[in-house]
């Protein structure tokens, strides 16, 4: 007894339905390319790169007195914690 299933068509030639289901989605991804092509937006124009700002010298000068200043800090803490040790 031959049982068919529902909803489903006889086999017939099932490589012509498979030729003929290739030829269709090739066509439909053809499509689909060019549509894509088409619907690119334009190109925006690159966006410029901020230029870097310069100091002057005096400044670059004040920057460097205050780090003078704050290392010379560091070694003076580090100084009176070893004056310290050598005391005790």
């Amino acid at each position: 007894m031959v049982k068919k299933q529902a909803g489903r068509k006889p086999k017939g030639n099932l490589l012509t339905e498979l030729d003929a289901a290739i030829a269709l989605l090739t066509r439909v991804r053809a499509l689909a390319a060019s549509a894509e092509a088409i619907a690119q937006p334009a190109k925006q124009a690159p966006i410029k790169a901020k230029s870097k700002r310069t100091l002057s010298a005096d400044a670059r000068e004040a920057i460097a007195a205050a780090q003078r200043k704050r290392w010379a800090k560091v070694r003076r803490a580090k100084k009176k914690a070893a004056r310290a040790a050598l005391a005790q």
